[in-house]
């Protein structure tokens, strides 16, 4: 279901930041976690990820599923608020 809605740019991004909130404190809550970011498989800028191994459990594997969704729909209100 598709639902057409006007905001603000101030509403945007509280939106945005407020996704952020949820990734940390709700969503990442069982992932790795550094300096108020969590740390998905691959987001690791170096050689070697010290957050992860290849085994992955059900539980993590559902919490990155989510938070990838919810980064998705934060860079699609990036977009929206970068053409305003």
């Amino acid at each position: 279901m598709d639902i057409n809605l006007s905001l603000g740019g101030h509403d945007i991004a509280m939106l945005i930041d407020a996704l952020d909130c949820y990734e940390y404190w709700e969503l990442g809550r069982d992932l790795p976690r550094n300096n108020g970011a969590v740390f998905l498989p691959g987001d690791y800028v170096g050689d070697q990820d010290p957050y992860w191994s290849a085994d992955l459990t059900d539980t993590e594997m559902e919490s990155i599923a989510e938070i990838r969704r919810s980064r998705g729909l934060a860079e699609r209100l990036q977009a929206v608020l970068k053409q305003q």
